[in-house]
Formats: structure tokens, C-alpha cells, sequence
């Protein structure tokens, strides 16, 4: 048997995740939560990348969900009027690195975790597939008035119920649950960071517009947002998270996380 001896270099890197809260505005209600969740980390710089272009902007993945949530504080901040349930908005760090922002927020929750009943990731959310658009490598690639949705019913049919009601009585975008499947071999559920919520027992929905050919590449640029429909989803978001805000009951588990989804 051949010994094989190698070295290597750790290196520690510190970050930290960014946290904010708007409190409900029902007494009995407002110590319950929905945690609004993105990554604000991207791949970084790549010094052998090809061409002169070594910077990996993450513009879609996941600057598009760090923006919406936001806007959406922003906009919940302005509003005189709040959900009953508080909201969180949780910018986490080290999701490249394997979901580390959010494991570490579940392991050492800001908010007690028993009080999280849903959460919202919103994890590429920028990019859409034209009409025109015949790059194989786009072919996965959500259309103008459509997204992925993942997990809303693996938990909670409530969770799905709303999720799906808001979607149809607002703007009625496609919201396409072909990822939404346990058996998924992208692994999508595992990729991102609702899936922290979900192994703890919290109903979690994931927003993704699909991966195409800049992902985790130099070419993820700002130009190629498309803001009309990042927009659109959105608004769309930021009611659903309303609506679940505003229920009477928080949302029923009422379905046991498949055994396939349990270990990453």
C-alpha cells in the first residue's frame, strides 16, 4: 500500500452575518417570526480565471436576493401599517462556503428558533431567459414570468396554499416547481440556505430563477439584470411574506421533511 503524505494551508477568515427585525404589531402574535434570508457572499477573485477579468461580482448569485430583502425591509420600515408577526431580514455569509452563515445562525439564533414559523430565501432572483435566447447553457434558466419555487409544500401545506394564493391573486407569475422534488438530482434544496430551516423543523420556501451561464463565473455583471421581473418577484415576496404575517395560525407542519432530504 502506497503512503501518500500532502500539506496544505488553512486559512481563517472572519465575516459575520447582518440581522434587523421590524416588530409586529399584534401583542399576542408579534413574538413569532418570518426570517427573510439571503447571502450576501459571492466566489471572490480568481487570479486564474481566464482573461483579464478576474473578479466574480455574483450580481445574480446573490446580489439580486441580498437586494430584494432590502428593499423590502425598506419598504416595511416606511409603511405605517405592519404584519401582526414580526419580520426578520437575515443577510448571511459563507453560503459559497457550504451554507455556513445560516448553520451558524441556527446553531446560535439571534431570535429564538421556536418562534421562526417560516422562512423565505431568496437566492438568485435576477436573471430570466429571453425569447431569443437559444444558449444551451441557459436552457435551465427561468422565463420573463416565471420562478423556481422550492419547498413551500415539502413541510406545510399552508406554507404552499399561501405561497400559490398570493402568487395568483397579485401578479400571477409561473411559479414552476420543477425543482421541487426530493429526488432532484441538481440538489437544489441542499444548496442553499433554507435548507438550515428545514432540517430544524421551520417551513422554508426558496425563490431561484435557475442557473445559467454565468453562474459562479466573472460574467454574473449587473447589465445583465433583468429589473423588471426582479421587481415583479419581488413584490410578489414581499406579500407572501405579509400574507404569512398576517395568518391567524402559524403555518402547520403537517408533513415530515423527506428522508432523503435530512443529510446534505
Amino acid at each position: 500500500m502506497a503512503k501518500i503524505t500532502a500539506s496544505g494551508k488553512i486559512e481563517r477568515v472572519p465575516t459575520q452575518n447582518v440581522v434587523g427585525m421590524i416588530e409586529g404589531s399584534d401583542p399576542a402574535l408579534k413574538s413569532e417570526m418570518i426570517v427573510n434570508s439571503a447571502h450576501y457572499d459571492h466566489v471572490g477573485v480568481n487570479p486564474n480565471a481566464p482573461g483579464d477579468d478576474k473578479i466574480f461580482n455574483g450580481a445574480d448569485d446573490d446580489g439580486s436576493g441580498t437586494v430584494a430583502i432590502l428593499a423590502m425591509a425598506e419598504a416595511l420600515a416606511k409603511s405605517p401599517k405592519k404584519p401582526k408577526r414580526s419580520i426578520v431580514f437575515l443577510w448571511v455569509a459563507g453560503e459559497e462556503k457550504g451554507l455556513l452563515g445560516s448553520e451558524y445562525f441556527a446553531k446560535f439564533p439571534t431570535v429564538p428558533l421556536k418562534n421562526v414559523v417560516t422562512n423565505i430565501n431568496i437566492d438568485m432572483i435576477g436573471r430570466s431567459r429571453k425569447a431569443d435566447n437559444t444558449d444551451s447553457r441557459d436552457k435551465d434558466l427561468a422565463g420573463e414570468n416565471e420562478m423556481y419555487v422550492i419547498g413551500s409544500n415539502m413541510m406545510s401545506s399552508t406554507l404552499g396554499k399561501v405561497t400559490e394564493t398570493v402568487n395568483k391573486s397579485y401578479l400571477n407569475m409561473t411559479y414552476n416547481l420543477k425543482y421541487d422534488d426530493p429526488k432532484d438530482t441538481n440538489r437544489f434544496f441542499f444548496r442553499s440556505d433554507h435548507y438550515n430551516f428545514a432540517v430544524n423543523g421551520i417551513p422554508a420556501v426558496f425563490f431561484f430563477n435557475g442557473v445559467h451561464r454565468d453562474y459562479h463565473g466573472v460574467g454574473d455583471h449587473p447589465d445583465k439584470i433583468d429589473y423588471v421581473r426582479m421587481e415583479k418577484i419581488t413584490r410578489t415576496i414581499f406579500l407572501t411574506m405579509w400574507e404569512l404575517g398576517d395568518l391567524k395560525e402559524r403555518p402547520k407542519v403537517d408533513r415530515e421533511l423527506p428522508p432523503e432530504l435530512r443529510q446534505r
